[in-house]
């Protein structure tokens, strides 16, 4: 197993070498996770692999990834991931913090 601090250095390094690494490279890391076990409160993003085919066919690179997270009650909820560095801001105007509209990445994709 490769735990996500791990990536997370990984990523930065590449980053030191090649500056330009988010046109080509883009790390979404999912908590509740697991670590990708079965079992997490949280769900496998939806969708990646049209996102890739994207990104490879017509350049289209994910600015976010939308995601199902099981809430501590058993609902589902709709979030999205942003790829690191960036992180995930909920929208205070917005009412439904169940849904993948009222959230939005925040920061540069360039490497902290």
């Amino acid at each position: 197993m490769v735990p996500p601090k791990g990536i997370e250095k990984y990523y930065n390094n590449v980053a030191e070498l090649l500056p330009d690494v988010h046109d080509f490279y883009r790390h979404f890391e999912l908590p509740g996770m697991g670590h990708c076990l079965v079992g997490g409160p949280s769900g496998g993003p939806l969708g990646l692999f049209d996102q890739l085919r994207a990104w490879v066919e017509n350049g289209t690179a994910p600015e976010q990834t939308p995601v199902q997270v099981t809430d501590l009650e058993g609902k589902l909820q709709n979030r999205i991931v942003c790829p690191y560095p960036q992180t995930r801001v909920f929208d205070k105007s917005c009412a439904a913090v169940t849904e993948a509209r009222c959230w939005s990445c925040s920061g540069s994709l360039r490497a902290a």
